[in-house]
C-alpha cells in the first residue's frame, strides 16, 4: 500500500479474544528509486492509526540523514505482552518521513496467546 509521508497508517491488524497476548511484527517500506528518507517508525498499538509512545517496547524507530536508496529496509516490533479484557483488534502501524518520490510498504503482525 502507498503511504504518505509523516501520515501513521495501518500496515495491518488481528483481532485478538480476550486474555493475555505476546505480539509481534514486522514492516517492510519500499522507497521509489529517487526517494529521501528521514524516518521510518512501525508499532504494535490497539488504537488505530496511532504510534505508540517513544520508549515502549511496541515501537521501532529508525532515523536517517536524508538517505536515498531503492533497497527495502524492514523494522522488527516486539514481542509485547497484551492483556485483552474482551475482543479488541491490534494494530500494527507504519509511518514514514521521507522527500522527494514515494514509497509502498507491507506489514505481517503475529499473535501467541501466553495463557
Amino acid at each position: 500500500a502507498s503511504i504518505t509521508s509523516a501520515i501513521p497508517l495501518n500496515a495491518t491488524s488481528v483481532s485478538l479474544t480476550a486474555g493475555d497476548w505476546e505480539v509481534s511484527g514486522a514492516v517492510g517500506f519500499i522507497p521509489a528509486a529517487t526517494t529521501s528518507i528521514t524516518q521510518l517508525i512501525a508499532g504494535i498499538t490497539t488504537t488505530s492509526i496511532t504510534v505508540p509512545a517513544l520508549g515502549d517496547n511496541a515501537l521501532s524507530q529508525l532515523s536517517l540523514a536524508a538517505e536515498v536508496s531503492v533497497n527495502p529496509v524492514v523494522l522488527n516490533v516486539g514481542p509485547t505482552r497484551i492483556s485483552l479484557a474482551s475482543t479488541t483488534t491490534v494494530f500494527l502501524v507504519a509511518s514514514a518521513t521521507f522527500s522527494v518520490s514515494t514509497m509502498t510498504q507491507y506489514g505481517t503482525i503475529r499473535a501467541r496467546r501466553v495463557r
